[in-house]
Formats: structure tokens, C-alpha cells, sequence
């Protein structure tokens, strides 16, 4: 069940409603088969990917840290986190944005912007050119596919302004072999359902059968500082989070209007369920019987094939002077295979900012949360 849209998306809705009589009919040469016919297309392309790994070059990222006489690096953002937990003695909060050394912010930073506020291609941002690849998901998509077709981890996706096609195609295609059909509406740049009812979507295969904890569906949130696009070079945070629905996992119908069964994000709305990530994975392997160590690495290799996708098929993304940090959403299915959800920019990372949590990988640990924004060497 989903909620109305209007336009090109009601159209998709109306049609898939008809699909169901017209199937054991269907004829050669009719439109349905055309349709049909351009999804095959589309599917043998997706099996074809061409990516091209970008050449190994020497880096021509710039240290940040060495300022001439020692002083402390002014950093101007609009972020309050950051403003509050951004605490080391290397960095001064500046008011004015083209006195920073660093400009940390959540708005985008385009040439009008820069001109606007007096910022040079001196001054270090917190984004990289052509980000848009990674962080709008009807980019994130066409990267993914373009780079490595059609991956296991992630799900069939489509652009309904220019999909709408292969999109109906792949459903009857489902439908007559007796597939699961269930897909999902997303908005290009928005999440937890906002704008669904209006402007451009993609549209997703639904995760129907995704792995559980405790009955209730779940996400994870990882945080990946991004310092060079090419060669590539990233850092994955020990921190991770698990964001936990309130409700038990149902596919019944009714249960598909109720946001805390189907959505884990619970900030926002709804009653927050924090488990901190050393209790949620020990719980976890004791219920499924599995290595929380195998399904991290599974979800290592993920994002590297991510950020490889975007390197490889966006060059321009390289900047001497970005850094930025990405939230990568992922969910499990019921094998414990990673499926990605989206990349997010600028991540809310308050609750790294505010908790110590014990590292549950590698050698473990405690990461402190004074530690979250304070440590130096990733800046250089």
C-alpha cells in the first residue's frame, strides 16, 4: 500500500493496477511487451558495468594542519554540534565565513555562494565537487549502476522521470514468475518519508524479507570521512549506530501505514529505542548465530565499492581542499548481506558527540566521544 502521488507517479500506480488483467493475455507487439522487452534492455546493460578504476596518482590533497606561526585554524559552521563539541586547541570558531580556514556547513557551497560570502579556493570545505553522485539517490543509483550494474547489495532501482518503463517492465516481469512485488517510493533528496506525495522519486525494491532483531526491523548507521577522492582514501568510523523500529516486522497489509513498523528512524518522531551497539551486537549474534565480525566486513567491502563507483565514474570529484563526512545507511536481509539504503551528507552525528561507546570490532576499545570531532590526523 502506498500513499497518493500525483502526476507521472499516479500514472505508474494506475497502470500497475491494470497490469494484473492484462498479463495472461499479453500478445506480441503489444505495449505491455514493449515495455517488457525495454526492461530486458535495461537488465542486460545493468549486466555489462564499466567502470574504469581511476589511475593511481600521487595525492594532491593538502595537510590542513600546519598553519604558519602555529596558529589555531578558524573554522566557521552553521552546525551546532559542531560548534559545541569542535573543542581541540589546533581550532577557533570564526563567525564570518570568508575568515574561516574551514568552512563546515550544511548548506550547499556553489559559486554563487562563494561569491556571495567571500569564500576562495583557498579556504577548506566540507564537501566535494559533484557530491550530488553520492548523496541524491537517483545519483547514487545511476553511479552504483554505471560502475558495477546491478550488485547484490543493492536493490533494484529506478528513476520514474526516466525509468518509468523498465520500472513497469520489471514488475510484470516479477509478477508472471510469482515474485515478491512489494517496491517503494523514495524522494531524490529526502528521507523518513518526507515529501512523498510531490516531486521527482525513484522507486525501490522493497527489502521484504530483511534480518530482525528481536522481531522488529532495524538500519545501521555508519560515519565515513572521505579525504581524497583520488587515489581514494577513506576512514570509517568505530562508531556505528542501530536504529531499531518500535513495532514488530509485519507484511500484513494494514501494517503498512504504520511508521513504527516500517521505518527505524525514530529522532524525529515517534519513541527513540537507543541500544548502544555493544549490547544490540552481542544480542544479536546470541539470536541468529552469526559473527558480527563477517557481516562488518561484508559491510567494509560495501562502501568501498560505494566511494569506488563514485571515484571511478566522477574524476571531478577530486578536490585538494574537501573533506567530508557521509552517513551510509544499511540494512541486512535475511542471509546477512548488506543492502545500502542511501549516503547521506552531513550526518547528524550528535550522539557520537555526546556517548562514549565501546568499539565491538577490530581491537576494541572504548571511542570517546570528546575524541568524535577533536581527532587532529584526520584533517591532514
Amino acid at each position: 500500500m502506498f500513499r497518493k502521488v500525483i502526476g507521472a507517479h499516479a500514472i505508474f500506480f494506475l497502470v500497475l493496477g491494470r497490469i494484473n488483467n492484462v498479463l495472461p493475455g499479453l500478445q506480441p507487439g503489444s505495449t505491455l511487451q514493449r515495455i517488457i522487452h525495454a526492461y530486458e534492455k535495461h537488465h542486460q546493460k545493468l549486466l555489462s558495468p564499466s567502470l574504469i578504476p581511476p589511475t593511481i596518482q600521487s595525492s594532491e590533497t593538502r595537510s590542513i594542519i600546519h598553519q604558519p606561526g602555529g596558529r589555531p585554524l578558524r573554522v566557521y559552521t552553521n552546525i551546532p554540534h559542531v560548534e559545541e563539541y569542535l573543542t581541540h586547541l589546533k581550532f577557533a570558531i570564526t563567525k564570518e565565513p570568508k575568515d574561516a580556514d574551514i568552512v563546515w556547513t550544511s548548506v550547499q557551497v556553489d559559486e554563487d555562494m562563494k561569491k556571495a560570502v567571500g569564500i576562495t579556493e583557498q579556504q577548506y570545505i566540507n564537501q566535494f565537487p559533484f557530491e550530488a553522485s553520492l548523496v541524491m539517490k537517483h545519483h547514487l543509483a545511476e553511479t552504483i549502476q554505471k560502475a558495477h550494474g546491478s550488485p547484490q547489495w543493492l536493490q533494484p532501482t529506478y528513476n520514474l522521470e526516466t525509468h518509468l518503463s523498465q520500472l513497469i517492465g520489471d514488475y510484470c516481469v516479477r509478477k508472471k514468475e510469482g515474485l515478491d512485488n512489494l517496491w517503494i517510493l523514495k524522494p531524490w533528496n529526502m528521507a523518513r518519508t518526507i515529501d512523498t506525495t510531490t516531486g521527482p522519486k525513484i522507486c525501490q525494491k522493497y527489502i521484504e524479507q530483511p534480518a530482525l532483531f528481536q522481531g522488529r526491523k532495524f538500519d545501521l548507521r555508519y560515519i565515513v570521512l572521505v579525504r581524497s577522492m583520488h587515489p581514494l582514501e577513506l576512514f570509517l568510523s568505530d562508531c556505528f549506530w542501530a536504529r531499531i523500529a518500535n513495532n514488530q516486522y509485519s507484511l500484513d497489509r494494514s501494517s503498512l501505514f504504520e511508521y513504527e513498523t516500517h521505518f527505524t528512524v525514530m529522532n524525529y518522531r515517534g519513541t527513540i529505542n537507543h541500544k548502544n551497539a555493544n549490547d544490540f551486537v552481542r544480542e544479536f549474534e546470541e539470536e541468529h548465530q552469526v559473527k558480527w565480525l563477517d557481516i562488518h566486513t561484508r559491510v567494509r567491502k560495501m562502501i568501498r565499492s560505494v566511494f569506488e563507483a563514485a571515484a571511478g565514474t566522477h574524476p571531478e570529484m577530486q578536490s585538494p581542499t574537501s573533506r567530508a563526512m557521509y552517513g551510509v545507511d544499511v540494512m541486512l536481509d535475511s542471509s546477512f548481506q548488506p543492502k545500502l539504503l542511501e549516503v547521506t551528507y552531513c550526518p547528524d552525528c550528535t550522539r557520537a558527540c555526546k556517548y562514549d561507546m565501546d568499539i565491538v570490532v577490530g581491537e576494541g576499545g572504548v571511542a570517546k566521544a570528546s575524541d568524535f570531532f577533536n581527532n587532529v590526523s584526520l584533517f591532514e
